[in-house]
């Protein structure tokens, strides 16, 4: 199991998580959430919940087939336990 370290600002430091996979977005650029192209972690928190870890480095809930309303999706680029392919389309070059 690989472990990261995620940010957290309620706490004001890094925690351990649990890797699960990295995603590359492609769509519209919203600076709070995704840059077009932006590769981000997914990780497991405490309560089995997956999370994204996006641009405020913190880790947060996304729908991971529809993760904005602004028509960008998430594809996998690293998927070691074949769990994001069920919620996503593999990365094409």
């Amino acid at each position: 199991m690989a472990i990261i370290q995620v940010y957290q600002s309620e706490l004001k430091k890094k925690i351990p998580l649990e890797y699960i996979g990295k995603v590359r977005y492609i769509g519209p650029d919203d600076p709070l959430s995704f840059i077009n192209g932006g590769e981000y972690n997914i990780v497991l928190d405490t309560n089995k919940n997956l999370k994204v870890v996006d641009e405020t480095e913190e880790d947060y809930i996304y729908i991971l087939n529809e993760p904005n309303s602004l028509g960008g999706k998430f594809y996998f680029m690293d998927d070691p336990k074949g769990i994001l392919k069920d919620y996503m389309e593999e990365y094409k070059n």
